[in-house]
């Protein structure tokens, strides 16, 4: 089974932080995982804006947490899809992985209440637990 995990699933699942029973399980089951690089430029934004306390920082981390991973570059039609798209939502991140999501037909695993109710795109959403 495929996914495109969300830049919070990712980084949890990295960095073993608590996620509900459902989503673990989930994550055994997948056999190819892909990532978006917009992943890595929210987690590294996130962090040098002080929003990760106690997270090292993540040039020394990040190499390690893409092995396994292959990695979906958005096109330039994924990325127009993104901007076009009349939702609500106005997280630019999660509308790209979005359209990724659907230009790739490989569905996103996330746990984000906005996107979860957003339609055009395969997805997996479970609760977020917090950390």
């Amino acid at each position: 089974m495929k996914a495109l995990l969300d830049t919070g699933v990712w980084f949890r699942r990295y960095h073993r932080l608590p996620m509900g029973r459902p989503l673990q399980k989930f994550l055994q089951e997948i056999t190819e995982f892909y990532l978006s690089p917009l992943s890595v430029a929210e987690i590294s934004f996130k962090w040098s804006r002080g929003r990760l306390p106690g997270v090292p920082d993540p040039a020394g981390w990040v190499p390690h947490a893409l092995e396994n991973f292959m990695v979906l570059n958005l096109s330039p039609e994924a990325a127009l899809r993104a901007g076009r798209w009349k939702w609500s939502h106005g997280d630019l991140v999660d509308r790209s992985l979005a359209a990724l999501a659907a230009e790739t037909d490989i569905p996103l695993v996330h746990t984000d209440r906005v996107l979860r109710d957003l339609p055009g795109f395969p997805q997996k959403w479970f609760r977020n637990v917090r950390i």
